[in-house]
């Protein structure tokens, strides 16, 4: 017959401490705990979100310690004056602070971009939410005009709202940006929403008697929400390379105003003579875009929950 003990759990006895079978709880975690885990695990998007928070940093810190230092001019300074700490990146030939000014423009993108992506994600959730809920002859219509918006080419419509409505305004350049933007966002919504309307807790909602606008605005948008961020954070970097395009197309902001577009175009025709000046705000560009799409596909893997996370 078995000794007993080779049966029942093994336990430690009070002062014994002889052959104990240990076992590793592992916590259960939650979604958004997950998420963070994968996040973490990614490399480049750790990268990406540590480069958005410097250029954040950067872009907030120095116009404020600069005050109008950016758009001052001092005709005894130019070119050939050294850098320093105050002009780190020396003047250009109007006597402007390039440093400052690269700053300035680099705040000015960041926002246009930010705000650009608010109304890109607003419109876009509208549309998809509305579009997947509803279904049938409403999805149909709804789709098929994002699918006319889509065969458009969105850079030309851009120009022509800024055109038409007046270039060097910068509600105006958001604005056009964020109404050629919306129908990737919308699409996702709409995905997501069509797999949402089937789920237990909407069914549930119904049977409770909700109405629509509370099962849409209460339950379903914050399920669908993932998506939705991932394409903000990648429309960061699209938002800002439009709004350089302008500005150096001339239908952008225009000087004083700083802005990565409008630097590159007063550098342009000093291309040989002082190429750093089209490498400051070049540079800066790329390591906006780099950032957040690092931190976009960094968030698409993060908040899909496929996505395995390594021990």
């Amino acid at each position: 017959m078995a000794h007993a003990d080779s049966i029942r759990p093994a336990t430690a006895a009070p002062g014994n401490s002889t052959e104990v079978d240990e076992v590793d709880l592992v916590p259960v975690q939650t979604y958004w705990q997950l998420v963070r885990r994968r996040f973490m695990q990614n490399r480049m998007a750790v990268i990406g979100l540590v480069l958005m928070a410097i250029l954040l940093a950067a872009a907030v810190i120095f116009p404020i310690v600069g005050g109008d230092l950016w758009k001052l001019t001092d005709l005894h300074k130019g070119p050939k004056d050294p850098v320093s700490l105050g002009a780190p990146l020396g003047y250009d030939s109007l006597g402007h602070n390039i440093w400052f000014r690269l700053m300035k423009a680099l705040q000015t993108s960041l926002i246009i971009g930010a705000f650009a992506v608010l109304v890109i994600a607003g419109i876009g959730t509208a549309v998809g939410s509305i579009s997947g809920y509803a279904g049938g002859w409403v999805d149909n219509l709804m789709m098929r005009f994002v699918d006319v918006v889509l065969s458009l080419p969105s850079f030309f419509l851009v120009l022509m709202f800024v055109a038409f409505l007046g270039s060097g305004n910068v509600l105006v350049i958001i604005f056009a940006i964020g109404l050629t933007g919306w129908t990737t966002a919308a699409r996702l919504v709409r995905a997501e929403f069509l797999r949402l309307r089937e789920s237990d807790f909407v069914q549930a909602a119904k049977a409770l008697g909700a109405s629509d606008r509370r099962i849409i605005v209460r339950h379903m948008v914050p399920s669908a929400m993932a998506p939705v961020v991932v394409a903000a954070s990648l429309g960061i970097a699209d938002s800002v390379v439009t709004e350089a395009a302008l500005s150096f197309l001339g239908f952008g902001l225009k000087p004083p105003e700083a802005s990565l577009g409008n630097m590159l175009t007063g550098a342009q025709d000093y291309f040989y003579r002082q190429p750093l000046w089209i490498y400051y705000p070049g540079v800066t560009l790329i390591l906006v875009v780099l950032a957040a799409s690092f931190l976009g596909d960094g968030l698409r893997d993060a908040l899909d929950p496929r996505q395995r996370i390594e021990a």
